[in-house]
C-alpha cells in the first residue's frame, strides 16, 4: 500500500505538492480551508468582468527556459492532457509620468535604453550601468530540479556558472535599495520613475530581475489568468488520482513520539476544525508559516531564520495592497500599461498620498466583456496600514466597508482629473485591502509576497523546510525563500516530495 502524504492548504505550494506526490507513487489528500482550491492564486467575476487576484508575470515561464517544462507540468501552462496554454507578453514594465514628460521601461531593453539616454544625457553612466544590470540579470533561471542543498557538485556547479551574469549584476548593487538607486540620477522624472512600481526600501535587484523577467520574453500571464491555473492544477492533481478536500479547515497537527527515541515527535495526522481526525505517514504544511507555527504546531518547531526574521520586523518589513477596480463603459484606449502619475493629495489608512497609479486590464480578453475595461489601481501598503485594515474590520465592519468606499471614490475623482475623457464611463466594481489576504489565506499581516527584500534582511533563501526535532513533516511554502512569490510557491511543493523520497532511501528523480 501507498504511504500516504496529508497536504495543508490547496494554494500553488499544496497542489503542487499533491502533484508530484502522485507522481512519485505516494497517496495525498489535500485539506484546504475555502469553498475553491488556489490560495492567493484566484480572481473572480464582477458584472461579467474577470478580476485578477495574482499572476502579473512568470518568471521563465516561455518554452525557451528549463523550468517551463514544470510550469506547463502543475497546470500554469499546460492542462491536464498535456496541452499548451498561451502565454501573453508585455510589452512594457510600466510608464511614469512627471511635470509633463513620460518614461516607459519598455520590454525592448534597446528601445528602452536608447528613450532614457534620449530622455537624459546627463545620466548616461548610470543608465547604462543600469542597463547592463538588468541585461545581466536576463540570465536568471528558476532552479527546479531539486533543492539546491541536495543537488551533487556537479549540478551545483552548473547552475553557479549560468546564474553568474546575475550574481555580478547583484553584487554591484548589493547594497543598493531604490532609493539610493533613484539618488543616483539627476533627471526629475527618472528620479520618480525607480520608486513607482516598487517601495523605495526594497533592493533595487529586486525591481532589476522582475524587469529582466519581463524583458526576455519569460515574464507573460497565462490565457484565463490565475483562477483559470488554479483549476487546471487542480484538474491535473485529480486526473493523476489526487483527493482535495474544500471547506476543510486544520485546527491542529497531531504529533506523536517518534520511533527514532531521543524525545523525537513525529507527524502523525492532522485534526480538522470539524473534529474529524486524519492520519497519515508524511504531513506538508503548506500554508502561511506564521499561521503554522501559531497555530497548528508549537512555535519551539519554527525554523531558526524564519523566527529571527519575525522576531525582528524592523529588519523584515511586511507588504501588501489595496486594490480598486473601476468598470469602463467603454475600451478606455486611454489608459494602458500601468501608469503613475501625480494628483492631488488625499488620505488612505492614515497615510496621505499625491502619486497614483492606472492601469487597464486588456492583455487577455477574459478580463471585459467586449467594447468595456476593466481598470485596476493598486496601492502597496506596510504594517501599519494593514493593522488600520484588520482593526477597523474587526471592530466595525460597516466602517470598513465604508473606508473602502470612501477610498475608491476619491481615487475615482482623481482618475478621472488624469482622463477627464473618460467622465461618466467609469464606475466602481470592487475593491480589497491587505487584511482580505489574511481572512482568506491566513496571511502574514496581508503579505501576498514574503517579507519586503532590503538592505537589513537576514539570508532567507533556500530554508529547508525540515524540523529538527520533528521527523515525518516538510513545509512547502513560498515563506522558505525570499523574495516569495510563484516560483517559489511552485518548486517548493516539488521539493518536498523529494525530501521526504530522500528521507526514504529512494531516488529525488520524479518521472514525468
Amino acid at each position: 500500500m501507498a504511504q500516504k502524504i496529508i497536504i495543508i492548504g490547496g494554494g500553488v505550494a499544496g497542489l503542487t505538492a499533491g502533484i508530484y506526490a502522485q507522481k512519485a507513487g505516494f497517496e495525498s489528500v489535500v485539506y484546504e480551508k475555502n469553498p475553491v482550491l488556489g490560495g492567493q492564486c484566484t480572481g473572480w467575476k464582477r458584472k461579467g468582468f474577470y478580476i485578477d487576484n495574482c499572476i502579473t508575470w512568470l518568471t521563465n515561464g516561455a518554452p525557451k527556459f528549463p523550468v517551463y517544462k514544470m510550469w506547463k507540468e502543475v497546470g500554469f501552462l499546460g492542462d491536464e492532457n498535456g496541452n499548451d496554454i498561451l502565454c501573453r507578453q508585455h510589452d512594457a514594465f510600466w510608464t511614469s509620468e512627471y511635470n509633463g514628460q513620460s518614461y516607459t521601461f519598455w520590454a525592448d531593453l534597446k528601445r528602452a535604453e536608447k528613450e532614457m539616454l534620449e530622455l537624459s544625457p546627463q545620466d548616461k553612466k548610470e543608465i547604462k550601468s543600469f542597463f547592463k544590470a538588468v541585461r545581466q540579470c536576463e540570465n536568471l533561471r528558476v532552479p527546479f530540479t531539486a533543492p539546491l542543498d541536495m543537488m551533487n557538485l556537479a549540478e551545483l556547479t552548473a547552475i553557479g556558472l549560468k546564474l553568474l551574469p546575475v550574481g555580478l549584476a547583484m553584487n554591484k548593487y548589493k547594497k543598493c535599495d531604490l532609493n539610493d538607486l533613484s539618488e543616483r540620477f539627476k533627471h526629475p522624472l527618472l528620479r520618480k520613475a525607480f520608486k513607482d512600481y516598487l517601495p523605495g526600501d526594497y533592493l533595487a535587484s529586486i525591481m532589476m530581475n522582475a524587469y529582466a523577467s519581463i524583458a526576455n520574453g519569460g515574464g507573460g500571464v497565462p490565457d484565463g489568468g490565475s483562477f483559470k491555473v488554479a483549476q487546471r492544477m487542480k484538474a491535473i492533481y485529480e486526473k493523476l488520482g489526487g483527493v482535495c478536500h474544500a471547506n476543510a479547515p486544520v485546527k491542529e497537527i497531531l504529533l506523536e513520539d517518534s520511533p527514532k527515541g531521543k524525545g523525537k515527535k513525529r507527524a502523525a495526522g492532522i485534526l480538522l476544525e470539524s473534529g474529524e481526525k486524519v492520519f497519515g505517514d508524511f504531513v506538508i504544511p503548506s500554508c502561511d508559516t506564521h499561521y503554522l507555527f501559531e497555530n497548528l504546531l508549537d512555535k519551539k518547531y519554527m525554523p531558526p531564520r524564519l523566527k529571527f526574521a519575525y522576531e525582528h520586523p524592523e529588519a523584515h518589513k511586511n507588504g501588501s495592497t489595496f486594490h480598486v477596480v473601476y468598470e469602463c463603459s467603454t475600451p478606455a484606449p486611454e489608459i494602458g500599461r500601468r501608469t503613475y502619475f501625480d494628483c492631488r493629495p488625499f488620505e488612505i489608512a492614515g497615510v496621505t498620498l499625491n502619486r497614483l497609479n492606472m492601469k487597464n486590464y486588456n492583455l487577455d480578453p477574459v478580463n471585459a466583456p467586449e467594447g468595456k475595461a476593466l481598470i485596476e489601481v493598486k496601492i502597496l501598503e506596510q504594517e501599519p496600514q494593514f493593522l488600520y485594515w484588520k482593526n477597523l474590520r474587526e471592530t466595525d465592519k460597516a466602517a470598513y466597508d465604508a473606508a473602502k468606499q470612501k477610498a475608491a471614490d476619491e481615487i475615482l475623482e482623481r482618475l478621472l482629473e488624469r482622463v477627464p475623457s473618460l467622465k461618466g464611463k467609469l464606475s466602481y466594481l470592487d475593491a480589497w485591502t491587505p487584511y482580505t489576504y489574511t481572512r482568506y489565506c491566513n496571511s502574514y499581516m496581508g503579505n501576498f509576497m514574503t517579507f519586503i527584500t532590503t538592505k537589513n534582511s537576514s539570508n532567507l533563501f533556500n530554508i529547508k523546510g525540515t524540523i529538527k526535532d520533528l521527523d515525518n513533516l516538510v513545509l512547502a511554502s513560498q515563506w522558505l525563500s525570499m523574495p516569495g512569490g510563484l516560483p517559489m510557491a511552485m518548486t517548493s511543493g516539488k521539493f518536498a516530495v523529494q525530501r521526504i523520497l530522500r528521507s526514504l532511501g529512494k531516488s529525488i528523480k520524479i518521472e514525468p
